[in-house]
């Protein structure tokens, strides 16, 4: 029988955000023929050749918006790759107390949204353990994952670790932040301290945390990113409330 904590994760998930919507399936499920993907070819799945769609994932960016640049087509495919696994993480230790096997996590591209959505879990005993013990046990199974995705698409567009781990900061402080929308009790130092130990998991820089701001009326942390996600440059838009460029302006 599976961990009934996978349904609680999933209606979490769902919760937080219609397009992070889970499943769960048997490790048959996940392992195609003679090389196939067993979800279809439009999954990204961990220890496999995603190279063709890492591909069409950037080159559908470009058709739909050829103004932006290569700045905005490498910078929202790279988010787009780890944006599920971060949050699910995230909702999975706060949310659940547990966490699965982030290492096996399968990943939809939905192309006529230009969106990753939609996520797959292998149907495993679950990881126990403090908070901190679960952050170490993410950073170890989707840093692998994260390299992998990476080092293919580095074989048709160059992506620079350096980039990816800027982007992958941001991104970690940011999820954390949503955790203030769920608990409205929070310690004030409890964002802080557990951005710090998300960012050191991850091996990265606590330099993220100097953008960190504690609005003492909302009562509630800020921050501005340290990356600009370049979407001000699509036909339309503006820059983020929490662009760098904004600040400093």
């Amino acid at each position: 029988m599976s961990d009934p904590r996978y349904q609680q994760l999933f209606h979490y998930a769902d919760h937080v955000t219609p397009y992070l919507r889970g499943e769960l399936l048997g490790d048959d499920s996940l392992h195609g023929k003679q090389g196939q993907a067993p979800l279809g070819d439009d999954w990204l799945l961990s220890e496999h050749n995603n190279q063709e769609l890492l591909q069409d994932i950037y080159a559908k960016l470009q058709l739909s918006h050829p103004e932006a640049g290569h700045a905005y087509w490498l910078n929202r495919t790279w988010t787009l790759l780890i944006w599920q696994p971060v949050y699910v993480s995230f909702i999975s230790i706060y949310g659940v107390q547990a966490l699965p096997l982030m290492s096996t996590i399968a990943q939809q591209w939905r192309g006529d949204a230009n969106f990753v959505a939609g996520f797959t879990l292998q149907d495993t005993p679950m990881h126990d353990g403090s908070p901190e013990e679960l952050i170490q046990i993410a950073a170890n199974e989707l840093l692998p994952l994260f390299e992998q995705y990476r080092t293919q698409l580095d074989e048709q567009v160059r992506i620079r670790p350096g980039f990816t781990k800027h982007v992958l900061a941001d991104l970690l402080v940011m999820a954390l932040l949503r955790l203030q929308d769920l608990h409205k009790d929070l310690p004030q130092e409890y964002i802080p301290q557990h951005a710090k130990r998300w960012l050191e998991a991850f091996g990265l820089s606590t330099k993220a945390m100097d953008s960190l701001h504690y609005d003492l009326v909302a009562s509630k942390w800020h921050y501005v990113r340290t990356t600009c996600c370049m979407v001000y440059r699509c036909e339309g838009r503006g820059l983020c409330d929490n662009c760098p460029r904004t600040a400093k302006d």
